[in-house]
């Protein structure tokens, strides 16, 4: 209830208090959904498959109607309450929450007209844990931007497509394995996949990025270029590139919720959608499965997947 107006339903027991109109507006999540239609028709049979809801999401500022008025509310109807109730927290610029009265926030189309849209979602997602308040700043997505996704996952992309078609003239070697790698990427998954069914899309994200890395190090530590220069080292060579891409197979599954045009120009390059379906169809549950991408896959350049940024003399 509220005291500071006097619109709304007055509470019988104290005329100072009336009842806030949005406590008729949270019935509109059980109804959108069919709660009043009969149980054979369309609506009646979608609201036995939705309810009850999963996840409820909602803003930090809007918990207390949530978590304990509409509770109570579907309690008091015989209905079940939401399996979870998570709250997320703030955006804030310049240390103040983004406010369309105050003017203070930035529209997020001039972030994505410099970044993009899926180094929005990355960004987002990424540097500020979901649940809590946390700061933009167009200086840490610039480096976020350059260090994380056009440099560690953009240049392997270009560096594994490029050493293909210069060393196999496109064509992906014979299936390899390496043992460290495919343990890093079982590592990477399963921590991933607990952390993004916990919500922790950050915690997801830096595992599936720590392998990233992980795979970079591989690169640079193998040095294919240098391999490539003695014949006698090509099946070691091709072993490298193959491995790269098929890291890169892995990649694209685990990133393609977060980024998905680009994991789909990835995935194309790999040829991948010929050999494997649709990036979309991929499982999670099957992803650290080594050696799906199968030999002879034609591996194509695409343009660079995350440009560097232009700076201002």
């Amino acid at each position: 209830s509220r005291s500071t107006f006097d619109w709304g339903v007055q509470v019988p027991w104290d005329v100072d208090q009336v009842v806030y109109v949005w406590f008729d507006a949270l019935l509109n999540y059980a109804t959108a959904v069919g709660l009043t239609d009969a149980p054979d028709s369309a609506g009646g049979k979608k609201f036995a498959n939705t309810w009850p809801a999963d996840v409820h999401l909602v803003g930090k500022d809007i918990l207390r109607f949530h978590a304990v008025i509409w509770p109570a509310m579907l309690m008091a109807a015989g209905l079940d309450v939401p399996k979870k109730v998570f709250a997320h927290g703030w955006l804030l610029v310049g240390g103040e929450k983004m406010s369309k009265s105050k003017l203070t926030g930035i529209a997020p189309k001039e972030i994505t007209d410099h970044f993009g849209v899926d180094a929005f979602r990355y960004y987002f997602l990424r540097a500020i844990p979901f649940g809590t308040d946390g700061s933009f700043s167009w200086e840490d997505m610039s480096a976020r931007y350059t260090s994380e996704l056009a440099n560690d996952f953009g240049n392997l992309a270009s560096r594994s497509a490029a050493m293909v078609e210069k060393y196999c003239g496109g064509v992906l070697p014979a299936v390899s394995h390496d043992a460290d790698l495919e343990a890093a990427l079982k590592t990477a998954t399963d921590k991933a996949d607990v952390a993004m069914c916990a919500l922790d899309f950050q915690g997801g994200i830096m595992a599936i990025m720590d392998f990233c890395k992980k795979v970079n190090g591989y690169v640079t530590e193998k040095e294919p270029w240098i391999l490539a220069k003695d014949p006698s080292n090509q099946a070691v060579l091709e072993g490298v590139l193959y491995n790269t891409a098929e890291s890169l197979r892995a990649l694209a599954v685990l990133l393609n919720p977060i980024m998905p045009a680009t994991c789909e120009i990835l995935w194309e390059s790999l040829g991948a959608h010929e050999k494997l379906g649709e990036l979309a169809a991929q499982k999670i549950s099957e992803v650290a499965t080594w050696g799906q991408l199968p030999e002879a896959s034609v591996i194509s350049r695409t343009p660079v997947l995350f440009p560097r940024l232009e700076t201002s003399a």
